[in-house]
């Protein structure tokens, strides 16, 4: 069964030195080597573009939006069956932010064991199970 890798995955193996840094690139070389089967959602390569806009580093946000996109392709839509789940799960989780509600949202929708991610706001939220960055690829 297939996991949907967060955004946070992408922006910390592609960032400056941090602790998460190397964990998110083995995730990434496990995905690709296929010993671990994951997707992303258009969700995903929106909000990488979203992080690198305007910036000094906005053609390093293109590069890894192609990037996910050539490794993940097709990527998963973000369609209204989506969004219904999105706006079911506000209702019942509203301090959490949107964009964690679209991830939980596709997961539920295209039925993925788990999501891949460093934010812990995912336990919180509670109706899919996160696996933490650093447990995956090592």
């Amino acid at each position: 069964m297939s996991v949907l890798l967060d955004t946070a995955v992408f922006m910390f193996a592609a960032g400056r030195e941090h602790p998460l840094r190397e964990p998110a690139r083995a995730v990434l070389r496990a995905a690709s080597e296929g010993s671990l089967d994951a997707v992303i959602s258009a969700e995903v390569v929106q909000e990488i573009l979203h992080r690198f806009a305007g910036g000094q580093r906005h053609d390093d946000g293109v590069r890894l939006a192609e990037a996910a996109l050539h490794l993940f392709g097709p990527v998963l839509s973000i369609d209204h069956r989506v969004m219904r789940h999105t706006t079911d799960l506000a209702g019942r989780h509203p301090t959490s932010r949107a964009r964690d509600l679209v991830h939980v949202a596709t997961c539920l929708t295209y039925d993925l064991e788990a999501i891949v991610s460093p934010d812990e706001d995912f336990d919180r939220i509670g109706e899919v199970r996160r696996i933490a960055v650093e447990t995956v690829g090592g």
